[in-house]
């Protein structure tokens, strides 16, 4: 039944079969049906570049992970979730380089979303378990985590054994993880937080901001060797630090070709699934690496082709609508024939790659890599003013997202900046990052269709 659905995922006759006892078990737990594997062909085919390779093993990569996510209690002996924001990653590196062979990583939420609902169309009925169980609709609830909470409450996915979260980004994982503890005591480690620098001091802040993240973190650790029972090592901490570092520039060389190409030689729905691997706290994502070189490769032949999905010439666009679950407001944009260069937050910009403030708190924490998220509302602007810059693009589309209280407050300051420093339009889109019942896919390419014509006009106003 669903053997053809592995195939466009990048399975192999060999591995399907050899595969398939664990897959028809974690499928009917799960609930899906013919009609369901029958949908999840037609959107691969419809909205992403099926026929490369590299696509496809990424689709497989989060396949797998959905299989092991759903039997990981009848596999493992402890479970350890954590989720976005994105800043757990390196800490999260630290705790999954441990001797312990049989604890399971994971990042429930994302697994869900990129699955159930990018591939199925089947993330509503754990949305509203989620609702029920502790974060009702019309609360400005991170919708990720009543995903994740859903599928706990609903038997899909197992209650973790600790819980590992942040509220150095966003207030909403904090909350919702203090629902997961004190309603079904599960424990949960916490990195918590300190205020953001005053406009206009980033990317300088206080020292105390540095110690206090650190000392945090130390806390975070020695919770997890407690509950866990795990002791971290220091080798394999630099293996695992070593190879994040490797995947993360691939990607970064994949999304500065595929930002100067002309014509756009790639859908950005398809980069999706590559970089929400950087979320994941897995142990050892099988052919992650080798996924990552075939794409690269593909894309580059598709470069020197001149092969492009929009026309050669199309007007150029920064985006940051980089919604996991839903392919079709991506896939709407470049229809309309807007080339979408980059998309917050794929590329890395140049502050990110020089030595600062937040690169010394990952330092003294024996972190290694920096962490390339912002943590203010200044950063936000000046990094999609960077992002604008450095792939000249024609116009940007700046998305408002509902249920991420993160992006929102500087929407509107963005689109003033953009405008006025560079002279080129911003369009404002309201949805949601996951929960598409929160908006109308049919409304939003009415705007973007004008939006797209206002483009080419002012482009072709530039060339008489």
């Amino acid at each position: 039944m669903y053997t053809e659905l592995f195939k466009l995922c990048g399975f192999e006759p060999d591995e399907i079969e050899r595969e398939r006892r664990r897959i028809d078990k974690a499928f009917k737990i799960l609930g899906i049906n013919k009609e369901d594997i029958q949908r999840g062909e037609k959107r691969l085919k419809q909205y992403l570049d099926i026929e490369l390779l590299g696509v496809r093993k990424f689709l497989g990569i989060w396949m797998r992970e959905l299989v092991n996510l759903v039997l990981a209690r009848e596999e493992h002996r402890k479970i350890v979730y954590s989720d976005f924001p994105m800043e757990l990653r390196p800490l999260m590196s630290m705790m999954l380089s441990t001797d312990e062979k049989d604890v399971y990583f994971a990042t429930p939420g994302q697994i869900i979303n990129m699955t159930m609902g990018q591939i199925f169309d089947k993330l509503t009925p754990f949305l509203v378990a989620g609702e029920e169980n502790g974060l009702p609709p019309g609360g400005a609830h991170c919708a990720l985590y009543q995903t994740r909470l859903g599928a706990m409450v609903k038997g899909v996915i197992p209650f973790p054994d600790l819980s590992v979260i942040a509220s150095y980004h966003c207030d909403q994982p904090a909350e919702a993880e203090q629902l997961l503890h004190e309603v079904y005591g599960v424990p949960v480690a916490y990195l918590d937080s300190c205020p953001d620098p005053n406009w206009g001091d980033w990317p300088k802040f206080n020292d105390y901001r540095v110690r206090y993240c650190g000392s945090q973190a130390r806390k975070l650790f020695q919770m997890f060797e407690e509950v866990i029972g795990a002791k971290m090592n220091d080798g394999a901490i630099r293996t695992t630090n070593k190879s994040n570092a490797i995947f993360r520039l691939k990607f970064q060389q994949l999304v500065e070709l595929i930002g100067h190409a002309d014509p756009q030689p790639i859908s950005q729905t398809s980069l999706v699934h590559a970089f929400f691997l950087n979320s994941m706290p897995t142990r050892d994502i099988t052919g992650k690496q080798e996924a990552l070189e075939i794409l690269c490769g593909e894309v580059e032949e598709r470069v020197n082709q001149g092969k492009g999905v929009v026309e050669k010439g199309a007007p150029g666009v920064f985006c940051t609508a980089t919604i996991s679950v839903d392919p079709t407001i991506t896939h709407m944009i470049e229809q309309t024939g807007l080339a979408i260069r980059i998309q917050i937050p794929f590329w890395l910009s140049p502050w990110v790659l020089t030595r600062h403030p937040y690169r010394e708190w990952a330092d003294m924490i024996g972190v290694g890599p920096c962490l390339d998220i912002p943590h203010s509302g200044e950063a936000h602007v000046a990094i999609n003013l960077a992002n604008c810059k450095a792939f000249n693009v024609d116009g940007a589309i700046d998305f408002y997202p509902y249920s991420c209280r993160e992006w929102v407050p500087t929407v509107m300051i963005t689109k003033r900046t953009i405008e006025k420093e560079l002279g080129i339009p911003v369009l404002v889109l309201e949805g949601d990052c996951y929960d598409t019942r929160n908006y109308s896919a049919g409304q939003l390419r009415t705007r973007v269709e004008t939006f797209a014509e206002l483009l080419r006009a002012a482009k072709a106003a530039k060339t008489q």
